[in-house]
């Protein structure tokens, strides 16, 4: 009988064994793919998944050239929101001017103040909610740096350039993009760098782009007109461009235009 006992003994540490393992790989896989509640601080999720960059060689490649060509052509403007800006702002590749500013917003951000440049610690989900505090004390920092009064029109700035950096993915990007539209100039234009369905994926937004396409509809529903677009990782002889990396260089139209 001890002898029937023994391999009992063990079979059932292993089954404890095993169920142990089971729960731990589910308690972190939770742990990695759960969304911030609403109004949790996302900046701890951003350093633990995302860190301090974000591909910051890459962004330099494709927009170093892009910005001097804009640069050459007087299309980047004096006043640029950077959305997404990490901690290493690609917007810092353009050239400093003296009537140049720049606001960079980012979630993990340091809020941090220059003569040039904003830091404004903000999910870029929240534009446009005024009943958001967080985005209200982002409203009057900018306002505060540009030298408004957040209560009235009257001498409000808008911004020339909007670049939208690897962000797209991870919020409801119709309404960020709708919400930075409001902050923009006729005639301002918005720079995007996004690679739809790849990256951090357990982060994703449900209402982020997932095609390209869904982001050409945005862009003509709200007048805007695309001047460049390229597939900087797309192979030769691929025609589909809904899920490849894009550049993209938008300019928002005049009102009856």
């Amino acid at each position: 009988m001890g002898h029937g006992i023994f391999p009992l003994i063990i079979a059932i540490q292993v089954i404890l064994i095993l169920a142990c393992i089971a729960t731990w790989i589910i308690q972190g896989r939770k742990s990695w793919t759960r969304q911030p509640r609403v109004g949790e601080d996302r900046t701890t999720t951003w350093n633990q998944h995302w860190g301090d960059t974000y591909g910051p060689e890459l962004k330099k490649r494709l927009l170093g050239p892009l910005f001097d060509r804009l640069e050459t052509d007087d299309q980047i403007g004096n006043l640029i929101i950077d959305v997404g800006s990490g901690a290493a702002p690609v917007t810092r590749l353009l050239k400093t001017k003296p009537e140049r500013k720049r606001i960079c917003v980012d979630v993990a951000a340091d809020n941090g103040l220059s003569a040039d440049e904003l830091m404004v610690r903000l999910d870029a989900g929240r534009v446009g909610d005024f009943g958001a505090l967080s985005f209200r004390k982002a409203l009057l920092r900018a306002s505060r740096f540009l030298g408004m009064d957040p209560r009235t029109k009257a001498g409000r700035e808008y911004a020339d350039t909007v670049v939208f950096s690897d962000i797209l993915n991870y919020v409801d990007f119709w309404k960020v993009l709708h919400g930075f539209a409001q902050y923009l100039k006729p005639g301002g234009r918005m720079v995007i760098v996004n690679l739809p369905i790849r990256g951090n994926r357990p982060l994703f937004s449900v209402k982020g782009l997932k095609d390209n396409r869904h982001l050409y509809a945005f862009l003509f529903e709200h007048h805007f007109e695309i001047e460049y677009k390229s597939f900087p990782k797309r192979p030769r002889d691929a025609t589909d461009e809904s899920e490849e990396l894009i550049v993209l260089v938008a300019r928002k139209r005049s009102a009856g235009r």
